[in-house]
């Protein structure tokens, strides 16, 4: 139920985010003179990916990143050929999303995956260039590594 509510919550804050993000009004139907922009120059996405990253609280921690980039960086060949997804598959990968059916995507090698921390309900997936962490029972994202197999 929580996960439901949390979906549900990143949704509206999606929804609202470029509403919010027009600033306060004057009064007299303008914006602040920055139209587009939150006033503290964060980006609604970034606003949204951090909301569900609190509210799911299973994100890859620093020393699960650094596992990941360095094991890829010594074994750039380990996940075999793999080729970025188009821009539209890749926006809708993102924290607080849930996996597109039908997909590609491979499990994490055995050397990596005996390195990293066992989570109950949550699994590690390739799909492109990132490594995803993903809730299994709802395929909901719950944190992306960006291009870890490009060397990015």
């Amino acid at each position: 139920m929580v996960r439901i509510l949390a979906a549900v919550l990143v949704l509206l804050l999606a929804a609202a985010g470029p509403a919010l993000a027009q600033g306060k009004s004057n009064g007299k139907g303008k914006g602040n003179g920055n139209p587009g922009k939150p006033n503290d120059g964060m980006a609604t996405e970034d606003v949204v990916e951090g909301v569900t990253a609190g509210v799911l609280g299973a994100v890859l921690d620093d020393d699960e990143k650094r596992i990941i980039r360095d094991y890829f960086g010594e074994n750039p060949k380990s996940a075999g050929k793999v080729k970025e997804l188009p821009p539209g598959i890749r926006k809708k990968i993102a924290r607080g999303g849930t996996m597109p059916p039908g997909i590609a995507k491979q499990a994490l090698p055995d050397g990596l995956h005996r390195q990293l921390p066992q989570r109950d309900g949550y699994g590690y997936e390739i799909v492109g260039t990132d490594v995803v962490l993903v809730e299994n029972a709802t395929r909901v994202v719950v944190d992306v590594l960006r291009d870890v197999l490009t060397g990015n």
